[in-house]
Parts: structure tokens; sequence; C-alpha cells
């Protein structure tokens, strides 16, 4: 198997960090340290697109460890260098090895999603009703909090209600990875 190498700065005073891949393990070098990742004990894989478009990161887990890599490399203040031709190299290697060597990986696209954002509001809500009601009980205003957390819990069956129309996160294809993404 050929070595994949991808290179990038990611601090001032810090020395290059290096991410190689070669046989099914994944090593990061910055400096005189060297991590090692076999792809193996990869549990799952997230590619990003920041917001002004340019600039990508890949996240990948390996139980507890995390390993985040940015397709930019500072160059000075307030200036990177865009190096996303060998990141985009890598990234995909990374997907179709882990694809290999670790079946139960998940792979998918780090953006926001609707469901999950949907899902967090509703639980935020709950929690709020339920202490609206508690500390209204406690305070000797039952009838009062009794109908906020009521008018709380009508908003939250609304939501509830919309949910599975959201739709669900795309599928990603960890051996085609989206082109818009890995040019």
């Amino acid at each position: 198997m050929t070595m994949i190498a991808f290179s990038a700065r990611l601090a001032p005073f810090q020395p290059e960090t290096v991410w190689t891949l070669e046989a099914g393990t994944l090593i990061e070098t910055r400096g005189k340290l060297e991590r090692r990742f076999p792809l193996s004990g990869l549990t799952r894989y997230s590619l990003s697109l920041a917001p002004d478009g340019r600039r990508r990161v890949l996240l990948l887990v390996f139980g507890r460890r995390r390993l985040l890599i940015p397709s930019q490399s500072y160059a000075g203040p307030g200036r990177f260098e865009d190096r996303l031709a060998a990141f985009s190299v890598l990234a995909r290697a990374i997907a179709a090895v882990g694809a290999d060597l670790s079946p139960r990986a998940r792979f998918g696209l780090a953006r926001l999603e609707a469901r999950t954002a949907l899902t967090f509001v509703m639980g935020l809500l709950a929690f709020g009703a339920a202490a609206t009601l508690l500390f209204s009980l406690t305070a000797g205003m039952a009838a009062v909090g009794v109908d906020m957390a009521s008018r709380m819990a009508f908003v939250l069956i609304l939501l509830f209600a919309a949910l599975p129309w959201l739709a669900r996160p795309a599928a990603f294809d960890p051996r085609d990875p989206p082109a818009d993404l890995l040019p």
C-alpha cells in the first residue's frame, strides 16, 4: 500500500503536523510527538464545511480519542494556506480504508440537522415546563403554574407532531464522498 501524507501548521508556535496513512493506521506526527490511530478502531467519521465555503475539517473519533484534521495551514497572522487537494486525497483514503477495516463506523457530514436541533429544543421545553410547574407548586401558586406548564406542553406537542416530517440525514457512502466537499 502506498503511503498517503498531508501536513498543516495548526498554530504559530507549533511545529507542522503531519498525518500519514500507512497500512491501515493513521499516524499523527507533531515535532517529536507521534500518535497512532488504527483505522480498525474508527467509530465516527465526520466531514464538515465551514460557513465561508473554503475551509474543510475532518473529525475522526476512535472510541474516546478524537482527531481533527483541518484543510488549511497557518501561514502568518490572519493568513492561511489552502491545502485542499492534499486534504481531499487523505480524507478519501481514510474513508475508504476505514469503511473496510471498521464496518460499524458511522460516516456522515457535519451539518446542522433540523431534526437534532428540534429534538434538543423539545428537551429544553419539557424541562422548562416541569420546572415551572414544580416551582409554582412550591411557591403556592398552583393555578398559575398549571396554566403556564400546560401552554408549554401544548407547544411541545406541536413540535413533537412536526418531528416525523423533518428530513433524516442523508446517507454518506464512504467509498464515494461528496464531490462538493472533497474535489
